[in-house]
């Protein structure tokens, strides 16, 4: 259990917030693609069942909009990093769900290759916030360092670096039913008997990490919306606006716990029926269901649906219907925004693809009654998921601090309220070694076949190929698009030359200190202390300090207890200076004692923040625990691991 330390930029970066700022809520379906939503009107969908959206249908065209063409990555893991972040694969690489950006110790994470996320942005802009269900971003404590301050994970997340005070577990507590094999830990129970964790739920103050007893007949997409829903009042009652990023399973495939053999599926979901004619958004009711075990050990389904991706679409629309109530109910509809998109395409057509656009093809619904000049219905403009940091940003009321260059994506706000008639010149997205790129006249795909996109086909996927078209002035003009983007390509054209995390500094000896800083001191070993001030050169070099000075460090360079707070409560915070010359292979550890005697370094810590300094180093802060349990805090230190080799990295071609 070891963590990375950097990085959250926010505790120095507050952006301005207007009076009222708008709630915001962002659903992110996965695997559906666009033309699986009845209200893109595709003439082909998966499956021999056409999917019922009637409010998402409603929505998207009395009031709201929808987009004709976003673009994910073609697969989930880069789909969730960027719109985390904002960034391209170039930046934060994650190239394939099985080739993410890598340092010495774990995964390049979304907040080292770019420090502002959804998470830290929002909170800095003054919101509460939640993420909720699917996150396949990392692993256990890191999620909470994208800066969200409370999490309903599914399933449960068991690794975590920091200190334990609590003496919660730190691997699977569920008895597994499904399977005796490890390896489908997270493909077991989505849905029906789900492995829920919550993450700093203000009802378990002494578990931050709380499990939560499930049976089979409990539906996650419904405890999830139950803790949205509670959160979503917690916010109200406190005054403080909401942010909920919802990243539901629904979609996804996943092993059925209640039939024989566990067979991987689009999993029933509970039956749902709609009446158009009560309310102003028609009338959901969800049927009592549930499964009955039956004396030969099968089960017997009750109000339950056969197996497919419709019905998961059904389920979602319920589940937009569900978050309308309720906003209606708070009297915060007016002041909510509600985007809902997906990760990536359908699985068993265009998940993972590169052909055409089938694999990133994804839709996008906007919907906030409150803002009177938002587009309406159809809007036949090219986003992509990198567009969503910077829009809720704007949304939010966040700046972005001066010279902060990672943004590969636009936001969409100035188009949606009117500001602007045109969004951006191109989208891009990739996978692996394939690159692919459009506008609204041309699309390569990952194959490096270039196509007309000045119509869209009925079936989203008939697009003809420049070559075959007859020569004269629509291909000559589509020649000449094709000619503009493709230097853009060479940017974002690095896997197969930089696809992994910056190296961390030079150190010939391997000492942890870097060649430059030995030259620059004239210092050669890294636990010698030639300035007397107790502090050795190891950490002299972390701390980004003169080992040859011994007023330096100062108090407020090394590790320290401070008090930090945010629209959710008040935190232990340990801050200290960082050297930025470390890159990401050097680790940074919080241990706890209660006796100062034993050491633990499992356990709670919450965030890392960081704002620079302006001289090469940071100020960081590591959020530790909720003030509860500042009884227990007796003594915190920080442990740092040098880095160490990088194993060689096995490349996957999808191009000959």
């Amino acid at each position: 259990m070891k963590q990375v330390l950097l990085v959250l930029l926010g505790i120095s970066f507050v952006g301005y917030v207007a009076a009222k700022p708008m709630n915001v809520i962002l659903v992110m379906a996965d695997d559906i693609s666009a033309r699986e939503f009845p209200i893109y009107e595709s003439t082909k969908w998966y499956g021999d069942r056409r999917a019922k959206t009637p409010v998402l249908d409603r929505i998207a065209a009395q009031g709201g909009s929808f987009i004709e063409t976003v673009w994910a990555s073609t697969i989930c893991k880069p789909t969730r990093v960027q719109i985390m972040n904002g960034t391209y694969a170039h930046q934060n690489k994650y190239w394939d769900n099985s080739h993410m950006g890598t340092n010495s110790h774990t995964q390049y994470v979304a907040y080292q290759s770019a420090p502002i996320t959804l998470g830290n942005m929002s909170r800095d802009a003054g919101y509460a916030n939640i993420w909720v269900s699917k996150t396949h971003n990392t692993d256990g404590a890191d999620l909470l360092s994208m800066g969200f301050n409370e999490g309903v994970f599914n399933p449960a997340e068991t690794k975590r670096a920091g200190w334990n005070p609590f003496g919660t577990p730190n691997q699977n507590p569920y008895e597994i039913f499904t399977t005796a094999d490890p390896k489908h830990w997270d493909h077991k129970s989505f849905y029906w008997w789900p492995e829920i964790q919550l993450i700093n739920y203000p009802d378990y103050p002494d578990e931050p990490y709380k499990y939560v007893k499930t049976t089979l007949n409990d539906y996650a997409p419904d405890l999830e919306m139950e803790y949205i829903f509670d959160f979503m009042d917690r916010s109200k009652a406190s005054a403080k606006p909401f942010f909920v990023y919802h990243t539901p399973h629904l979609g996804h495939t996943a092993r059925d716990p209640a039939v024989k053999g566990n067979p991987t599926q689009w999993v029933p979901t509970p039956e749902i029926s709609y009446d158009p004619n009560k309310g102003e958004f028609g009338t959901y009711t969800r049927a009592d269901a549930k499964y009955i075990l039956q004396k030969d050990g099968t089960y017997k389904t009750k109000n339950i649906t056969p197996e497919g991706i419709s019905y998961h679409l059904e389920y979602l629309d319920y589940q937009l219907w569900q978050y309308l109530q309720k906003l209606q109910d708070m009297d915060e509809l007016e002041n909510t925004v509600i985007i809902f998109t997906a990760d990536n395409a359908t699985q068993g057509w265009g998940k993972a693809s590169i052909e055409r656009q089938k694999g990133p093809h994804v839709p996008m619904v906007i919907y906030a009654p409150g803002v009177e000049d938002l587009v309406q219905g159809r809007q036949n403009i090219q986003a992509d998921l990198t567009d969503v940091l910077p829009t809720l940003a704007d949304i939010m009321g966040f700046e972005f601090p001066a010279g902060y260059d990672k943004l590969d994506g636009q936001s969409m706000w100035p188009y949606l309220t009117q500001k602007t008639g045109k969004h951006r010149d191109y989208i891009y997205a990739m996978r692996l070694d394939a690159q692919m790129i459009r506008n609204d006249k041309v699309l390569k795909d990952g194959y490096g076949v270039w196509y007309d996109a000045t119509k869209t086909p009925a079936d989203y996927h008939s697009f003809v190929k420049i070559d075959d078209l007859p020569a004269g002035e629509h291909k000559s003009k589509l020649l000449a698009e094709k000619a503009k983007l493709e230097p853009m390509l060479a940017q974002y054209n690095l896997y197969n030359t930089d696809s992994e995390a910056p190296l961390p500094p030079a150190d010939a000896d391997g000492d942890g200190l870097s060649d430059a800083f030995e030259n620059k001191f004239s210092v050669s070993e890294a636990f010698a202390d030639p300035d007397g001030d107790g502090i050795d050169n190891f950490h002299e070099f972390v701390f980004g300090t003169n080992p040859t000075d011994p007023n330096s460090p100062n108090a407020q360079q090394t590790p320290h207890l401070i008090d930090v707070s945010d629209a959710q409560g008040q935190y232990v915070g340990l801050a200290f200076q960082r050297n930025d010359a470390l890159g990401y292979d050097y680790f940074f550890i919080i241990e706890g004692s209660i006796d100062g005697k034993k050491w633990q370094t499992d356990g709670v810590v919450q965030q890392y923040s960081t704002g620079s300094n302006g001289d090469g180093t940071s100020q960081v802060i590591a959020r530790v625990a909720a003030d509860k349990s500042k009884a227990l805090i007796k003594n915190l230190r920080l442990k740092i691991l040098k880095p160490k080799r990088r194993k060689p990295r096995k490349y996957k071609k999808l191009l000959k």
